[in-house]
C-alpha cells in the first residue's frame, strides 16, 4: 500500500516540476511590454478663456514634423550623439497630432472656442512646422519650430516666429516625456498668445 500511494504523489511532484518548468521557461521567452506616452498634458480644470479681441475664428493647420521621427517608436539621441529607435517606448498618436491637439487646446483656453468664419470675422489660420524633434534620455527634451500666423481679412497682421524649447529631464522614460510635454506646451504658450496678441490689435512680437 504504501508503494501504491508513493507512486501518485511521485506523479504529481514530477507535474507540479514540469509545470514550474514551463513558466521559467514561458518567461524567458515573453514578449516585453511596450509603453506608450502623450504629449498632451493630464487634465487640469480649465481657466476662463481670455476673449478681450471678441470671439474668434481660427484654425490650426495640420503639423510638419521631422522624418526621421515621424514614428510611433521612440527616437532617442545617445550620449556619443548616435541615434537609437526604441521599440518598447512608443507615442499614442502621430507627432504631428500630438502637437496640433495641444495647441488647439491653448488657443481654446486663451482667445475662447474658435467659431466658423464670417463677413464680419477674419478667419486666423496656424502653421507650425517641427523642425527638430530631440530626446535625449536623462539629458533634455527639445523642439526647434517656425510657426505663421495669418488672417484672411484684407490688410490683416500677419506673423512668422522660431523658437527653441528645451527642458532638463531626469533619468528614466517618463521623465523623458514630461520634459517633452512641457516643451510642446511652451510652444503652444507662446502660439496663443501671439493669436490673441494680433486679434487684439497689439502688433506682431514673437514670444516663442
Amino acid at each position: 500500500m504504501t508503494r501504491r500511494l508513493a507512486r501518485p504523489r511521485a506523479g504529481r511532484l514530477a507535474f507540479a516540476a514540469a509545470a514550474i518548468a514551463m513558466q521559467v521557461i514561458g518567461g524567458c521567452g515573453s514578449v516585453p511590454q511596450t509603453h506608450f506616452h502623450s504629449l498632451m498634458p493630464p487634465p487640469v480644470a480649465v481657466a476662463k478663456p481670455l476673449t478681450a479681441a471678441g470671439p474668434l475664428a481660427w484654425e490650426v493647420l495640420p503639423v510638419g514634423v521631422p522624418a526621421q521621427v515621424d514614428q510611433p517608436q521612440w527616437v532617442v539621441r545617445a550620449d556619443d550623439d548616435s541615434l537609437a529607435v526604441l521599440e518598447q517606448e512608443r507615442w499614442i498618436a502621430p507627432l504631428g497630432d500630438e502637437i496640433r491637439a495641444v495647441v488647439t487646446g491653448q488657443l481654446n483656453r486663451v482667445v475662447g472656442p474658435a467659431l466658423p468664419p464670417g463677413p464680419a470675422r477674419d478667419a486666423w489660420r496656424v502653421r507650425i512646422d517641427a523642425q527638430r524633434f530631440d530626446s535625449a534620455p536623462g539629458r533634455y527634451a527639445q523642439i526647434e519650430a517656425a510657426w505663421t500666423i495669418t488672417s484672411s481679412g484684407a490688410g490683416a497682421a500677419s506673423l512668422t516666429c522660431r523658437g527653441v524649447f528645451s527642458e532638463p529631464v531626469g533619468a528614466g522614460f517618463p521623465a523623458l516625456a514630461a520634459g517633452h510635454r512641457k516643451a510642446v506646451q511652451r510652444l503652444a504658450d507662446a502660439v496663443a498668445e501671439e493669436v490673441r496678441s494680433l486679434a487684439e490689435g497689439r502688433g506682431p512680437g514673437c514670444s516663442g
